[in-house]
Order: C-alpha cells, then structure tokens, then sequence
C-alpha cells in the first residue's frame, strides 16, 4: 500500500503569498488572544483552480478558520480531475464517497488518488482493503454476513 506524506502544521509557509494570510503570534498583554502564529486561508483564491496544490493542503489542514461547505467538494473536482472522473464513471457522488457509501475499494483507489494528485500528502483517509479483510477474517474468523 501507498504511504503519503503526514502534513506539516506549517506548510502555509511553502504556499503562494495569494493563498492566506499569515498572521504572527501576539505577544505581551495580548498573548492570550494569538499565542501562536496562525494561517487565514484565502478561499476565493484557493477554490479557482489556480492555487498549487501545497496551497490547497495548507488551506484544507493548516487553517484557523473552517473549510467552506462546499470547500472539499471543489478541491476534489478542481485539483484532483483523475480521482473526480473515477467517482463520476462510477456514478457516486462526492457525498456518497466521503460518507463511505458505496465499495470499499472504490472509496480506496478514489482516495489514493486524490491524495497522489495533492502532492502525496496524506489529505484523504486511504483504507487497505486487502489488510481489513484478512484483520477481519483474522478475528472472526470469516466475513460476516447480514440477511
């Protein structure tokens, strides 16, 4: 199985200056409000297409503020178009997938490549069907059934 790169709590810093603002850690009396440096991505920028894809990660890992509803949607069509055209010949949505509706293998190879397509950054969980399989069949000893 692919093993993807963990994220790193400042890959901000690599970004694009376009993909968020950095704002410094506070100090003195008003340490308490910032007592860290954070990143405020910039989701206009980041959801045209045209971010790097480091910028992508950062803004969907790294930022203080929440992704946009439709945030993860977007960056799966936008930057990942090998993974987006798995789900659509499949005929599951982005919903579907991200819910783990529909087979496990799909939502693997989907996720796999999606992370591929982001730089190799570990962005989507990735199951190894092989391994659960043989972890259940291990356990109990057969795949269970349900009528």
């Amino acid at each position: 199985m692919t093993t993807f790169t963990p994220i790193p709590r400042n890959l901000y810093r690599h970004a694009e200056p376009d993909a968020g603002e950095i704002l410094p850690a506070l100090t003195g009396r008003f340490k308490r409000h910032r007592p860290v440096e954070e990143f405020t991505p910039n989701w206009g920028y980041v959801l045209t297409g045209r971010a790097s894809t480091t910028a992508v990660v950062a803004a969907l890992y790294c930022g203080q503020t929440d992704v946009p509803e439709h945030g993860w949607r977007e960056v799966m069509r936008l930057y990942c178009p090998t993974a987006w055209r798995l789900l659509t010949e499949a005929e599951v949505s982005f919903e579907q997938w991200n819910l783990g509706r529909c087979e496990a293998v799909l939502c693997s190879r989907v996720a796999a490549t999606a992370n591929t397509e982001l730089g190799g950054y570990a962005v989507f969980a990735v199951m190894d069907v092989p391994a659960a399989v043989a972890e259940v069949i291990g356990t109990l000893g057969d795949i269970p059934t349900f009528s």
